[in-house]
Order: structure tokens, then sequence, then C-alpha cells
């Protein structure tokens, strides 16, 4: 594997990588979440200002399916989780580099559960 280095015997997963390699690996979730909340500010701001503009120009604005764009969020936040989930598994095996893809898999399926018992 390119990322590993001479280590001595018996060493595997996560701790044989090389240095750069596990930053790399330990800062994938927390770019991850970066980005899902910068995409989510920007997609509210994006909202406020349409309405603002419609409002302004005396038309008749729809409210946005937000329940939806909410369970969106939700099946996109789980999925990050669940491929996190398996990258780390296979790096580093059963260790505390799980909560990597645990967090983001669950904060996902919370969200689809406030969905789903908010749409009943």
């Amino acid at each position: 594997m390119l990322l590993q280095v001479a280590t001595t015997e018996g060493t595997t997963g996560f701790r044989s990588l090389a240095v750069p390699a596990q930053v790399l690996i330990a800062i994938l979730p927390l770019v991850a979440v970066i980005m899902l909340a910068v995409l989510l500010f920007f997609t509210l701001m994006w909202e406020y200002r349409k309405k603002k503009l419609l409002i302004e120009k005396g038309q008749e604005h729809q409210t946005p399916l937000r329940y939806e764009k909410l369970f969106l969020l939700g099946i996109v936040a789980f999925f990050i989780g669940a491929g996190l989930i398996v990258f780390f598994a296979l790096y580093s095996g059963i260790s505390s580099a799980l909560l990597g893809g645990i967090i983001p898999a669950m904060a996902g399926l919370g969200i689809i559960l406030f969905y789903w018992v908010r749409k009943t």
C-alpha cells in the first residue's frame, strides 16, 4: 500500500500508516461536517434572499418543503457516516476511529426519525 511505511513486525491497522495519512484520515470527518454546515448555511441564505425578493415584488411566495429538505439532509448525513464507518473499519479495524463515521450516521438516522415522526 502506498500510504504504509516500514514498521516493526506485526503492526497493522491505523498505526501502521504514515503520519500524514493518519492526519488525513482523522481530519476527513471534520471536513465533511464543515462542508455540510457551509452548504446548509448557503442554502438557507439563498432561500431567505429568494423569499425577500418575492415579497418585495409583491408576488406570492410558496413555503418551501422544509421537512423534505430535512429528510434529504438526514439521508446524506447517514450515507456519509456509513461510508466513513466502512472506510475506517477497513483501515483500522474495530477501534475508536469508527466514531468518525458513527457520529454522522447516527445524526442522519436521528434526522430521518424526526422526519418520520413529524410526518405521521
